[in-house]
């Protein structure tokens, strides 16, 4: 069945698409299955949520409650009452990371529940300092916000992840604004804060601002909006206030009273719980809309995976019936088909043929794939040479090569040659006239044909043909491979015609260039060997005539110019026919040359690449002189540094590359004081050698990838394109940097013998930008650099 080659492609094209798509599937279904899974890890981490909050928000009522009975030594059922339902909670969120099975993971965090009973005896007998109450009821939150680490992220919910990150980000965020506001309640009490309490503001303060632009950066514009509503107007107001009271480490100047401020701040936590609500809201109903989405998806992939099944069932019952149906008429048509395909094949490549062995060898490879034919060998009468494909039966037809030139000898071979004639034998066994006839069964040969092979009424070949068939070689068989020698014959003709042509060709074609002239040329063949070469080439490149000819051109190459370079060259050459640019080449001293070159395909009529012709110009003296007006336009003259021109380039650069890594990058612009003092006291020599060892200098201290500049008489900037991922890290980092070169330039005590009273007045500026513009960046700097000149030199001030 499968030998039916029509057929066995029908089952593929058909059942291959079906196979696909049933494999798809499965994959589908099984992902969707996979993904009904993180329902569960979805409703997991919300039940974790929820519980961490709740423990949370009751220690942080039950700290401010414990505060206020310490500040004001007023017993209150509220705190007692407080306490119970801190513990309730505790006790539900312990059962809840027993259900979650995260008991043990939440262990390593060591929340001590004794410790909390042991610190509230000792805050209710007053034996107690106010800061262990703070700090303490300050660590137990913190272990439980930590803790939301253990919330495993949902692989494909993304919106949901986001919402858990921008959620986790608020609970910090609320405890930090209740740590502020327990702060506040005892300044209010106390009238200013110890050196702890005072330290915990300031970062509290910070970590507030952190979690708030995180959660703002990640939330809707719907919660921003009710996040950022009239109704906290008034506690932004007061808490602005107290904090620059607080920060300044004076009184009271708002005259707030402690029970405004318990009222006004009560509000805001209630507030935050309603943001934190709505939040927790939006969460359940993504979790919800989520779940309903992957099991309408789970169950379409099951549909869609049945409907494929029982389709490629189906289909492959329909096709098994047409095969079956349809392999007998099919093998009554296939031997003369195959024949027809075969000489058309040939005629394919018999036109672009122009090579006498390549055509018997292509010849002799098309007929051994067709099936009906066993063995089949061309003899080439001129060259005595046998073409077949490589085995026992070439091997044995080699043996007998001598006796078939001889035309007395009784075999097949020779009487074609001498009868100048087809032979046909349908049945090989009738008579013994080939080297085969003893292991003919053996072979499973049956029946041969020879057909002779002329040029020009001359015999030069044989065609010898062995089927495993009886009676294969009919009259229309033996007429079409009549047709393919025929074929054969023309093509023997017009390879003889076509090399008399071309070699006439090649001989007038290179002898029209004006070839031996002043101007350096070489021509070489269409693989790239030299083959003429004149005297202008040999002189500029110092070789003799008899070393070049014959090598590639590579014995030239410098390794200036990348292998792309040669692609887009040699392209150029196939694609255009011609290529002209700069070349940079490698002479026999080993001296590097730059040349302008012209290379040209010399092409044939039929438009095929024979020759190249490459002509030379040696522009080395020009180039030179490019580089020096290159440089001196872009350098200082005295220190060899870049001047304002390259810089104002390279910080275009640097821009584009903070934008695009989305890094802070900076610059340091440097004044000399004191300068003119030196010039006019110690004279402009003494003065330009303290230029060049500023430069010297500075160039010691910064990365090879930093650019210094000379933009003045005494004013250096040096350019930073990546100095942190952050400005925080930034800023942290370019002042260290500024500090070592200001330090590094109060080590030049002396000028050749002379005091050293210049000193560096540095200004600093950050960008991770494009909003501003280069020179307005080198104009920050530049003010920031005054500035330090007025706090009276030798300082370092950043741009604010």
């Amino acid at each position: 069945m499968f030998k039916n080659t029509l057929f066995l492609k029908i089952i593929l094209i058909f059942t291959l698409p079906a196979l696909g798509i049933l494999y798809f599937s499965s994959i589908l279904v099984y992902e969707k299955v996979e993904l009904v899974k993180e329902v569960d890890d979805t409703y997991k981490n919300l039940t974790y949520l929820k519980s961490v909050e709740s423990v949370v928000s009751n220690l942080q009522k039950e700290r401010d409650l414990a505060i206020k009975y310490y500040l004001l030594k007023v017993e209150t059922p509220a705190f007692d009452e407080q306490q119970l339902k801190t513990n309730e909670t505790f006790e539900a969120f312990k059962k809840v990371l027993v259900s979650l099975d995260l008991y043990t993971n939440f262990n390593q965090y060591k929340l001590d529940i004794n410790k909390l009973e042991l610190f509230r005896n000792k805050i209710e007998n007053l034996s107690i300092s106010l800061d262990e109450i703070f700090f303490t009821y300050n660590e137990f939150d913190q272990i439980l916000l930590n803790s939301l680490k253990l919330m495993k992220p949902v692989k494909l919910a993304i919106d949901f992840n986001t919402d858990l990150s921008n959620i986790s980000h608020f609970l910090n965020f609320k405890e930090a604004s209740s740590i502020e506001n327990t702060l506040v309640k005892i300044y209010l009490v106390e009238k200013s804060l110890d050196n702890k309490l005072y330290d915990i503001f300031l970062k509290n303060y910070s970590i507030q601002d952190i979690n708030k632009n995180y959660f703002f950066n990640n939330s809707s514009l719907d919660l921003i909006q009710k996040f950022s509503g009239k109704s906290n107007e008034d506690y932004t107001t007061k808490i602005f206030l107290l904090r620059k009271d607080i920060k300044d480490r004076v009184l009271n100047k708002s005259n707030l009273k402690f029970e405004e401020w318990e009222t006004i701040s009560n509000s805001n936590i209630e507030y935050l719980s309603e943001i934190y609500n709505n939040l927790i809201s939006s969460m359940e109903e993504s979790a919800v809309k989520y779940e309903e989405e992957i099991l309408v998806d789970r169950n379409k992939s099951l549909i869609f995976l049945f409907v494929c099944f029982s389709t490629l069932i189906s289909l492959l019952f329909v096709l098994r019936n047409i095969i079956f149906n349809e392999q007998k008429s099919f093998y009554k048509v296939q031997k003369h088909k195959e024949i027809y395909e075969l000489l058309n094949q040939a005629n394919k490549f018999l036109l672009k043929t122009f090579n006498k062995e390549r055509l018997y060898e292509n010849i002799c490879e098309l007929l051994s794939e067709n099936e009906n034919l066993e063995f089949c060998f061309i003899y080439d009468v001129n060259d005595k040479k046998i073409i077949a494909k490589d085995g026992v039966l070439k091997d044995k037809i080699i043996t007998q090569i001598d006796k078939y030139d001889d035309k007395t000898q009784d075999n097949i071979v020779s009487k074609t040659i001498k009868w100048e004639t087809n032979i046909i034998i349908n049945n090989f066994k009738e008579k013994n006239i080939s080297v085969f006839y003893n292991d003919a069964e053996k072979l499973h040969i049956n029946s041969m044909a020879t057909f002779p092979i002329k040029k020009f009424n001359e015999i030069v070949g044989t065609l010898i043909l062995y089927s495993n068939e009886l009676n294969f070689f009919d009259q229309e068989v033996e007429i079409l491979f009549d047709k393919l020698v025929n074929d054969v014959t023309h093509c023997l003709e017009k390879i003889k015609y076509e090399e008399i042509r071309l070699k006439q060709e090649d001989e007038l074609r290179l002898s029209s260039y004006a070839f031996e002239s002043s101007e350096p040329m070489i021509i070489t063949n269409n693989v790239g060997e030299i083959v003429k070469v004149n005297q202008a080439f040999c002189t500029t490149m110092g070789y003799a005539r008899e070393e070049i000819l014959g090598k590639n051109p590579r014995i030239f190459k410098s390794g200036h110019q990348d292998s792309k370079f040669g692609d887009e060259l040699w392209n150029s050459l196939k694609v255009q026919g011609f290529w002209s640019g700069e070349v940079y080449n490698r002479k026999a001293n080993d001296e590097i040359i730059p040349l302008r070159s012209t290379i040209t395909a010399i092409k044939d009529k039929e438009g095929k690449i024979t020759h190249f012709l490459g002509q030379y110009i040696d522009i080395g003296e020009q180039k030179d002189k490019e580089k020096v007006l290159e440089y001196q336009a872009t350098h200082d003259n005295l220190t060899g540094l870049p001047n304002r021109l390259l810089l104002l380039d390279r910080i275009e650069h640097a821009i584009t590359k903070v934008v695009r890594h989305k890094i802070v990058g900076g610059l340091i612009f440097i004044d000399l004081d004191n300068f003119k003092e030196v010039n006019d006291t110690l004279g402009h020599d003494i003065g330009d050698a303290l230029l060049i060892m500023v430069a010297k200098k500075i160039r010691e201290v910064i990365r090879d990838e930093d650019t210094i500049a000379r933009i003045g008489g005494d004013e250096f900037i040096v350019l930073i394109d990546n100095i942190g991922s952050n400005k925080d890290i930034a800023k942290t980092n370019i002042n260290t940097l500024a500090e070592k070169i200001r330090n590094v330039l109060n080590g030049i005590t002396h000028i050749e013998g002379h005091i050293n009273v210049s000193t560096p007045s540095i200004g600093i500026t950050l960008f991770s930008d494009s909003s501003v513009s280069v020179k307005d960046i080198i104009k920050q700097a530049d003010t920031a650099m005054y500035v330090a000149k007025k706090q009276g030199k030798n300082a370092i001030e950043f741009f604010d």
